[in-house]
C-alpha cells in the first residue's frame, strides 16, 4: 500500500519529502497542503520553507460584516440607479413615458419594476440598521415615478454609509429579528441575516430589475449590472 501511495503521489507531481528525504507535511495545514497539491499538478514544485507563510496567510483572509453588507449594498444601489437612468434614456429616445417601464413585471404574481427597486432599497437599509442597532431611515411610500425611485436609492445610500462600522463588524453573532410586512419576526444572527436572507433578497430584486429593463429592450450588458470594476 505504501508503494502504491508513493507512485500515486509521484504521478500527481507532488512529493511528500523534501530534498533531504524528510517529510514537509508538518509545515503545512491541511488546506495549505491541498493548495500545494493543485499547484504541483500544474508543474510547480513548492519549497516548504519559502511557501508556507504566504499560503497560510492567503488562506486566512477574512471579510468584515461591514464589507459584506454596506460594502455590497452601496455599489449595487448605485448600479441600480444607473440602470434606471438607462431606462429613462431608452424611453426618451423612443418618445414614450418612462413610467411605462415601472409597471412591467415578469409574471402576473410578481412585483413590477418599481416594487423591485423598492424591495432592494428596503433590504439594503434594514439589514445594516439591524446590525448597527439603529432605527432604519423612514422611506416614503413607494410611487411609480422615476425621480422618486432615484431619490429613494440616494436616501438609502446616504443612510447606510453613515452607520457605525464598528457596531456592524461586531454583530456577527448578535441575535437580530427581521420584521416582515405582515408583522412576522424572523430570528437570525447577524451573520445568517446577511448570508442567508438579506444579501440574497437584495440581489434577487436588483437582478429582476435588470431583467425587466433588458426585456423591455433597454440596451444593457452584464457590465451594467456589475458596475465599474474596483481594484
Amino acid at each position: 500500500m505504501r508503494v502504491g501511495r508513493k507512485v500515486c503521489q509521484q504521478r500527481q507531481g507532488y512529493s511528500r519529502q523534501n530534498a533531504n528525504g524528510y517529510s514537509n507535511d508538518h509545515l503545512f495545514s491541511t488546506p495549505a497542503r491541498a493548495v500545494i497539491v493543485q499547484l504541483s499538478k500544474a508543474g510547480f514544485r513548492p519549497d516548504a520553507s519559502r511557501w508556507r507563510d504566504g499560503i497560510e496567510r492567503n488562506l486566512g483572509v477574512t471579510i468584515s460584516m461591514y464589507e459584506a453588507s454596506v460594502g455590497l449594498f452601496v455599489p449595487y444601489l448605485r448600479n441600480l440607479s444607473a440602470l434606471l437612468d438607462k431606462g429613462v434614456a431608452y424611453a426618451e429616445a423612443r418618445k414614450f413615458n418612462p413610467t411605462v417601464l415601472l409597471g412591467m413585471r415578469l409574471a402576473p404574481n410578481m412585483y413590477d419594476l418599481a416594487q423591485q427597486v423598492g424591495e432592494a432599497c428596503r433590504h439594503a437599509v434594514v439589514a445594516p440598521a439591524l446590525l448597527a442597532e439603529c432605527e432604519p431611515v423612514a422611506l416614503p411610500p413607494l410611487e411609480h415615478d422615476m425621480a422618486g425611485l432615484q431619490a429613494r436609492i440616494a436616501t438609502s445610500i446616504e443612510f447606510i454609509e453613515e452607520l457605525p462600522r464598528a457596531k456592524i463588524d461586531a454583530a456577527a453573532e448578535r441575535n437580530v429579528f427581521f420584521k416582515l410586512k405582515n408583522g412576522t419576526e424572523l430570528p437570525f444572527t447577524g451573520r445568517t441575516l446577511l448570508l442567508t436572507f438579506s444579501v440574497p433578497q437584495f440581489f434577487f430584486h436588483v437582478t429582476t430589475a435588470y431583467d425587466l429593463l433588458r426585456h423591455a429592450g433597454v440596451e444593457l450588458v452584464k457590465r451594467d449590472f456589475l458596475g465599474p470594476r474596483e481594484r
